[in-house]
């Protein structure tokens, strides 16, 4: 087999290897399959919970599982941390796959409350929101992409938020202590902005899609800089470096950080367990602080109770970590008293939630020879996958390309974003269209029945970055297994609304030209649900534009905000993560942005976690007795 890839207009083969009998593929597969599996399911604890531990760690998600690494290098400490979900699968693992995980048993499920009739049209109003219930949390649904954000983010926290000690010159070097990045040419150009020497494995896409490749070749001869947006600058066009170990596994903060160094005596993962509740010490000291002293949880139709000897730290999310804090008495007092639950601490839990939107215009591709990746589980391409680390399931290469709209002025701070990739569609047309309100749902049909189980489809996906529009999250009940209302208020504010006008026009319109247009075709009908203009481009067409955008409103997964981090009177936690008129509790995730950063979130979380866990030891007097070696897989 022969894979052309294209770079412009010249073309290189590249070969994969040539492949044994099928017995020999199918024996193969089986005991890497095996071999993962197990070693997956090592991350489950064999040793019996103790009563107390050092320190108690709410999910193994991105943060999760950093803090837990990081403090037990002291062989000293312990941890224990409990976990909703159940292990990572060889499932989670392929980076093709990195959204078909949406809506199955390792996502929690959750969607908005109605958003009408600003956005999610087609879905009744009701936005899906993605998040991991699984080892490795929402790190093992995303787009696996490397993406800080910009430094003024940074700057502003500290700026407006009184978020002391968070600008990007002190936020810096613990982006770089999670961080190994494995393309040279990539250091090469910005020395100083990355690192060799962390657990996350971080490369450039090794055979990206060669319509991707068209797109942002054409675009750097247009004049679009090549650039890396994790450097001094973000304005311009390049692949996603992104979280993928060397054998096309998805490296998630959970396998680089738990799953090596699962066999630390000091360091206890329990999975399949729910927390419902923070226990407090309601004692008030002499500032009038209660303290947190451990969880009541959920485990083997058990309720038990797990108490901290040091402290108890929240990593479950901007939707989790905010719920659990209500429901035990730190939040809002008006809102907590409609469910009768007494206001310990008068906190704006739940308040300036933000989120990234998208929605994708779809394109057929003339010609499949311009395809590499794919999500079509084939013995040859999990063969190909599990042993040599290539073929179409090992890779999910993604285009990026930043600029400004006309309504920003910040020239470095750029606003909007449009991604190429490849976006093969499921066999089953039901389950494309499950997703839609029935009142459009024979019309999505139509919409996708030419295209069921087709390869040869791009998505173009427009996002804005630096949103206006904030929403809440609030309680549903005191039933701690009740999901919690999620308002987003996706589109709620016009600055969003022109902005996404413009990222899709300009979309539309770069497609259109040559050569674009001799690769690919946006899908002939208009969505259902909006009409064209009678006349001209349909880039022009505003009325089309804007009810494409407040139809087919997606999230991009990055809620945060929740618990906001700083020093103004609605902060949840202060600068150094510890939750206000509190002893003993901080808040390490998502949910503490003060402000949503112009990039993907994973990565800003991972920071937090390194930066936090500096700051627990110096907190707790905790010397760095690294005894374990933390390694990557």
């Amino acid at each position: 087999m022969e894979l052309e890839i294209l770079s412009g207009r010249q073309s290189v083969l590249q070969p994969l290897p040539t492949l044994p009998s099928l017995t020999v593929q199918l024996l193969t597969v089986s005991v890497i399959i095996l071999q993962r599996t197990i070693r997956h399911n090592s991350i489950k604890t064999r040793q019996p919970i103790a009563d107390q531990y050092d320190f108690l760690v709410l999910g193994s998600g991105t943060a999760g599982s950093i803090i837990a690494a990081r403090l037990t290098e002291n062989p000293n400490i312990t941890v224990l941390v409990l976990e909703a979900g159940g292990p990572q699968t060889v499932i989670t693992d392929t980076p093709s796959w990195a959204r078909e995980e949406v809506g199955t048993e390792v996502d929690w499920g959750y969607e908005t409350t109605s958003q009408l009739p600003y956005s999610g049209r087609a879905f009744d109003g009701h936005v899906a929101i993605p998040r991991g219930l699984v080892v490795g949390g929402s790190h093992n649904l995303n787009y696996l992409a490397y993406s800080r954000g910009n430094r003024r983010d940074y700057d502003t926290w500290v700026e407006e938020f009184g978020a002391t000690g968070w600008s990007y010159r002190e936020v810096l070097p613990y982006f770089l202590r999670s961080e190994n990045n494995t393309d040279p040419k990539i250091r090469a150009i910005n020395p100083d902005y990355h690192s060799t020497n962390g657990p996350v494995t971080v490369m450039t896409p090794k055979n990206p899609d060669p319509i991707v490749n068209i797109f942002k070749e054409e675009l750097i001869k247009r004049g679009i800089p090549r650039v890396d947006q994790n450097g001094p600058t973000q304005f311009g066009i390049n692949y996603f470096q992104q979280t993928i170990f060397e054998n096309a596994t998805r490296s998630t903060t959970a396998s680089a950080y738990l799953e090596a160094n699962v066999e630390r005596p000091n360091l206890q993962i329990l999975t399949k367990a729910f927390v419902t509740r923070i226990l407090f010490n309601e004692t008030r000291d002499s500032d009038g602080r209660i303290t947190a002293i451990g969880f009541e949880y959920e485990y083997e139709n058990q309720t038990r109770q797990v108490y901290a000897k040091r402290e108890v730290i929240l990593c479950a999310g901007a939707i989790n970590t905010p719920q659990l804090l209500m429901l035990s008495g730190v939040g809002p007092s008006e809102h907590l008293s409609e469910f009768g639950i007494e206001t310990l601490v008068n906190l704006s839990v739940g308040y300036n939630l933000k989120d990234h939107i998208l929605v994708q215009l779809d394109y057929e591709i003339f010609n499949e020879s311009l395809i590499t990746s794919g999500i079509d589980w084939t013995l040859e391409n999990m063969y190909n996958n599990f042993v040599n680390s290539a073929g179409p399931l090992s890779q999910f290469p993604i285009a990026y390309m930043y600029f400004n709209s006309h309504m920003n002025n910040e020239t470095d701070w750029p606003d909007i974003q449009i991604d190429f990739t490849v976006s093969p569609l499921v066999n089953d047309l039901e389950q494309i269209v499950a997703r839609y309100s029935p009142v459009y749902r024979d019309q999505w049909r139509d919409y996708y029945r030419p295209h069921v189980g087709q390869r040869n489809r791009l998505g173009i996906l427009c996002f804005l970055y630096r949103p206006r529009s904030i929403g809440r999250l609030y309680l549903n009940s005191s039933d701690p297994h009740d999901y919690p209302l999620i308002d987003t208020r996706y589109l709620t504010e016009q600055y969003d609304v022109e902005a996404m006008i413009e990222v899709i026009s300009t979309a539309l319109e770069l497609a259109s030209m040559p050569p674009f247009d001799q690769y690919v075709r946006l899908y002939r009908q208009p969505i259902p649900g909006c009409q064209l203009c009678s006349s001209g481009p349909i880039w022009k067409c505003r009325s089309y534009l804007e009810c494409y955008a407040r139809t087919i409103t997606s999230t991009v997964g990055h809620q945060v905000g929740t618990c906001k981090m700083g020093n103004t009177t609605d902060s949840v936690v202060d600068p150094r993560l510890r939750v206000r008129n509190v002893n003993r509790l901080r808040v390490i995730d998502g949910s503490i942005f003060p402000q949503i950063t112009n990039g993907n979130t994973n990565v800003p979380i991972m920071m937090f976690a390194e930066y936090g866990s500096d700051m627990i030891r110096q907190d707790n007097g905790i010397f760095y007795l690294i005894c374990f070696e933390l390694s990557t897989l």
